[in-house]
């Protein structure tokens, strides 16, 4: 069974973070470990199977943000990503760090543009035409196109005018602007917005050639007739035309 981030058990955060972390610091951590505690841990890490790298990221980014802001311990984030350095790799601590520090610019622009514009859209009629018009235009222009023909037409237009009118906006605002989308947004799409795998296969078979989809239909079909037509009713033919 597939893990969900939101029932974890403690247990299973502690396994994932041990699996995480370097071998000589987990054996560090375990040496520090009661024998129960250490067989308890040793057979949820046995259990854990593959754990999805987001599900990895969630658990580093709960525990670093703790150590983070628990002043008795660490107190800052300079010593929380000295910390870090010193049992991952760079390029990791990077992104952790830019996702506890809050506003990190490249991130969450980065996790936007693969956010169905609809969504964006139903998200971002609620919010101020001016936010709006400073979300739009940090991320693609092709993507902003889609989400500003989904939003309300007079709402749209007023997003437009702004967008126009739009100096160079000062970093203060723009960091605001993605303490919001962090905090409020991209929190509640990872718990709620989960596309179904079935639909994601179908669109990959829909740029498959037509020889090379038939053969992988044909053998799924020999395995799981279900997927197999549920994957051919999602998919776009040229039937549909």
């Amino acid at each position: 069974m597939a893990l969900d981030i939101d029932n974890l058990t403690g247990p299973q955060k502690a396994a994932v973070l041990v699996l995480a972390i370097k071998e000589e610091h987990a054996a560090t951590m375990f040496s520090r470990l009661d024998i129960d505690e250490v067989k308890e841990l040793s057979q949820t890490m046995a259990q854990l199977g593959r754990i999805d790298s987001e599900i990895t990221e969630t658990v580093l980014t709960e525990f670093t943000g703790k150590l983070a802001s628990s002043g008795g311990v660490l107190g800052s984030f300079d010593s929380t990503e000295k910390l870090l350095a010193r049992v991952l790799d760079g390029g990791r601590v990077g992104q952790i760090m830019d996702e506890i520090r809050g506003p990190a610019g490249r991130t969450i622009w980065d996790k936007l543009a693969n956010v169905n514009e609809g969504v964006l859209a139903a998200y971002l009629k609620n919010e101020y035409p001016q936010t709006v018009a400073v979300v739009l235009s940090r991320i693609d222009a092709a993507h902003a196109a889609r989400v500003l023909s989904s939003l309300p037409e007079d709402f749209a237009v007023d997003v437009v005018l702004r967008m126009l009118r739009m100096d160079v906006v000062q970093k203060d605002i723009v960091a605001d602007v993605e303490k919001t989308l962090r905090a409020e947004f991209m929190t509640n799409l990872a718990r709620t917005s989960r596309r179904d795998n079935h639909e994601v296969m179908a669109e990959i078979f829909n740029y498959l050639d037509r020889a090379t989809e038939n053969r992988f239909i044909v053998s799924l079909e020999e395995r799981s007739k279900e997927a197999a037509d549920r994957i051919k009713a999602l998919m776009f033919t040229f039937e549909d035309l």
